[in-house]
């Protein structure tokens, strides 16, 4: 069979890693492929087969041949799927064929093999728009080749490439990607293949080991219910939601967030107890959007914070949020619950498994930490800076869960965040009976924890500590707002100053000229500012790049750079500010560009 090249790595590759490589592809293909949410191997099979006429069995599953069989099915499913949708294909050149269930890890045990894989598979599709797709994968060790063919009807919208392409290591031990016909070679897929995944497969090929322990993303729920119910939600939900938002936050990263945290915990309930809806009590529930799905699925429980929302006035009556300050203590338990969520609860995060340890003996966690904090409801302060922040905090609570008794799993959402990854807990690993030694070890972690700041007494409503701060009810304002007055003109003196250094002169109308200064980079910004007025800055948020976004009426700021504007004209702005003084009147060496009739602000 003829191989058209499309892309072709220029270094060598070790077979272990192009093997490495096409995996993580099989594996996780949504990594790559934006169209996916996920997929799920339905068969990994090993293929004994015997015919000299064909010299490679992923020429057999053709496009053809596998909608003859596909359209037999019922439905594409897990259920549905047999290993007759391989067998009846093969036997009709093999009619000894062997197909023999094994796995990924047993393909990896060995590469000096010559044997062929079979893997089916389907594909789940992001948006409404798809349909699931099944997609065959053959893996030939022999030829050190791994072709994929994902199988549309002709009149759908695709998911992959419809013709099939080669993932091969060559005889020069480059990666290569092929394909069988120069139509093909032709075909907009055809320029993903070389943009998106050759790539992508490049970098894992030089940096990714598959043997080593990478946690999957929804490993504890099915791919399958979670693609349809995420899908069914999003549609009775996100829309609305994303109308009605009245918070200053993006509602598509908020809404279909909690869309994905509220499907994922409803799979997860079903799988523990499909007999049961759980109780609930979400702490620090911030917006409630999260509380509010779950209600109106039917999940009985409510959610706290400390302050209220704009959006909880336009929930119904039948979501159940609650304003109140959580204190670690005996009178911040919750006996009736099933589950205690914690999702990006900041300063309560470490708590959460305490309170579920002390609440009840059947009561749970799922905990999404953020924002890495202490039990003093401090800033957590990290030790090992070989690793990232969150990873070391991610441990951290891990450890705190695991001294608390419970039985804890780990996975990762499919969520807008780069910190998606939740610990859950499927009960304890002691006996009711043992609970006051629990308790005592409970104890003497937050007695570590706080510097022996606790309160000995925990069943009377005494705080557990006394060295735990709440945040405030108040929200605080940062956006360099409220910065002292002074401070705020010495910082723009300071960089007007450096910026007009800069001679950069433009004409007026009466013809003189007027310096408009120099551009500069925000990084070289640093020394100019000083360290101590970037550290106030950067206490209010988004520091010295919200300043100056505060002031775009001085400031031009673009492509990571910043100018002096050249001041509007009050026909630019149809006088909307004259009201407003003129900065550049005050404060330019020139004064303004405009004189006063022509300027958008005042003058005097």
């Amino acid at each position: 069979m003829f191989h058209i090249p499309l892309a072709t790595s220029g270094s060598k590759i070790p077979l272990e890693k192009f093997w490495n490589a096409v995996l993580l592809y099989h594996n996780r293909p949504h990594l790559i492929n934006r169209r996916l949410t996920g997929a799920l191997t339905v068969f990994f099979f090993k293929a004994s087969f015997d015919n000299k006429n064909v010299k490679r069995l992923s020429e057999l599953f053709t496009r053809p041949a596998l909608l003859y069989e596909i359209r037999k099915l019922k439905e594409i499913s897990k259920e549905c799927i047999t290993r007759d949708l391989i067998e009846s294909i093969l036997k009709v050149h093999d009619k000894n064929v062997e197909l023999t269930e094994t796995t990924v890890a047993d393909f990896m045990k060995s590469f000096d093999d010559e044997s062929v894989y079979v893997s089916v598979r389907i594909l789940y599709p992001r948006q409404n728009c798809y349909e699931k797709t099944i997609e065959i994968v053959t893996l030939d060790k022999k030829s050190k080749l791994a072709t994929f063919l994902a199988v549309t009807e002709f009149d759908k919208k695709s998911l992959a490439p419809v013709f099939p392409y080669d993932i091969h290591h060559d005889s020069n031990e480059s990666l290569r990607i092929c394909v069988d016909v120069f139509d093909n070679a032709e075909d907009a897929s055809a320029d993903w293949l070389v943009d998106e995944l050759f790539p992508k497969l490049l970098k894992w090929a030089e940096n990714y080991d598959l043997k080593c322990e990478i946690q999957q993303s929804l490993s504890l729920i099915a791919i399958e219910k979670y693609v349809e119910l995420y899908h069914n939600l999003k549609v009775k939900y996100g829309e609305n939601l994303v109308t009605i938002w009245p918070e200053r936050t993006d509602p598509l990263k908020f809404v279909y967030e909690d869309i994905a945290i509220a499907t994922y915990l409803i799979l997860l309930w079903e799988e523990m107890n499909p007999d049961k809806k759980p109780r609930f009590i979400d702490l620090g529930c911030g917006n409630g959007l999260l509380v509010h799905i779950l209600n109106e699925e039917g999940y009985p429980g409510y959610g706290i914070d400390i302050r209220k929302r704009k959006i909880w006035d336009l929930y119904p009556k039948t979501t159940y949020l609650k304003v109140q300050t959580i204190t670690p203590s005996a009178s911040s338990l919750f006996p009736e619950a099933d589950w205690i969520i914690g999702n990006h609860s900041d300063e309560l995060t470490p708590w959460i498994p305490v309170i579920a340890a002390r609440s009840s003996h059947k009561t749970n966690f799922f905990l999404l930490p953020c924002c890495c904090y202490e039990f003093n409801g401090q800033k957590y302060k990290r030790i090992n800076s070989s690793v990232s922040i969150y990873t070391e905090y991610l441990d951290y609570v891990q450890d705190i869960a695991k001294r608390c008794n419970f039985i804890i799993k780990i996975d990762k959402l499919r969520i807008p965040s780069t910190r998606r990854t939740c610990i859950v807990s499927f009960g304890r690993c002691y006996q009711l009976d043992t609970i006051k030694e629990v308790d005592k070890k409970i104890t003497d972690l937050i007695t570590e924890r706080c510097n022996n700041q606790i309160v000995e007494n925990n069943s009377d409503g005494s705080v557990w500590t006394n060295t735990f701060q709440a945040r405030s009810n108040v929200e605080k304002v940062k956006n360099c707002t409220q910065l002292d007055k002074s401070f705020i003109c010495n910082v723009i003196n300071k960089i007007t100053q450096i910026l007009l250094a800069e001679k950069i002169l433009i004409e007026k109308e009466n013809g003189n000229m007027w310096n408009r200064g120099g551009t500069i980079l925000l990084p070289n910004l640093v020394n100019v500012v000083g360290k101590d007025s970037l550290k106030e800055l950067k206490n209010e948020c988004g520091g010295l790049q919200t300043l100056l976004k505060n002031h775009r009426y001085i400031f031009e700021v673009a492509n990571g750079s910043v100018k002096l504007r050249v001041p509007s004209s009050s026909q630019d702005t149809k006088t909307k500010y004259k009201s407003k003084p003129c900065w550049f009147h005050n404060n330019h060496p020139e004064g303004c560009f405009y004189d006063e009739d022509m300027c958008a602000y005042k003058h005097s």
